[in-house]
């Protein structure tokens, strides 16, 4: 049996599902009769998914990862890891360390958006290049929309934007899971529910027929 990993944030951990073996990745997993690996977390930034990827290199067949925001980003502390991005302060940061407050304040007023595009743009490139050179599988998708605004795709970030390969990112640029899972009931906190995840797990398994990955 194959092993999937997948990564990402709480649209990808099942967030508001009465059971989280009902989110995407185990829907998937199904309909590849492989075992599914989901180091998913509601809040998880992007820097977070990428070192699981790297860490559990030889735990997986296939490696998705659902970006989330492209400013969040994974900090660390004595007492552990942390995700942090401009305006995230709602997560209880201050029961583990009442410091973390002050770095995620700190860090929503006085960031760079633009920088910080570019940054998960590179983070992209990485990664890609990193599944290459170790002959894994894998699909990058997105959870919602981190190139639609503020021209993101225009020529200043064209450098970086051309070295991404289309091929193995489901939905490229424009498309999302929450285009995938539009009009499909979701939680009061905003999460697609059950539908929206068979909605998303038939989009991926769509893209790897296409690319002869099942028959």
């Amino acid at each position: 049996m194959g092993r999937l990993l997948t990564v990402g944030d709480s649209f990808t951990y099942g967030e508001e599902l009465a059971d989280l073996n009902s989110a995407w990745p185990f829907l998937l997993g199904n309909k590849l009769s492989y075992e599914v690996i989901n180091l998913a977390k509601p809040g998880s930034g992007n820097t977070r998914m990428i070192r699981h990827c790297v860490e559990q290199l030889n735990n997986y067949d296939i490696a998705i990862i659902a970006w989330s925001h492209f400013a969040r980003i994974e900090m660390a502390d004595e007492n552990g890891f942390y995700d942090l991005w401009p305006g995230g302060g709602t997560l209880p940061h201050k029961q583990y360390s009442p410091w973390r407050w002050e770095i995620i304040d700190y860090f929503g007023r006085h960031h760079n958006d633009d920088y910080l595009y570019r940054q998960y743009l590179l983070n992209i490139i990485l990664i890609q290049n990193f599944f290459k050179a170790n002959n894994k599988r894998y699909l990058i998708l997105d959870s919602f929309g981190n190139h639609q605004t503020n021209q993101r795709t225009a020529e200043q970030n064209k450098d970086l934007l051309d070295q991404v390969d289309a091929t193995y990112y489901v939905g490229w640029p424009n498309s999302t899971m929450m285009e995938w899972a539009y009009r499909c009931p979701v939680g009061d906190r905003g999460h697609f529910l059950e539908e929206g995840h068979v909605k998303v797990a038939e989009k991926i398994y769509s893209h790897m027929e296409q690319l002869s990955w099942v028959s």
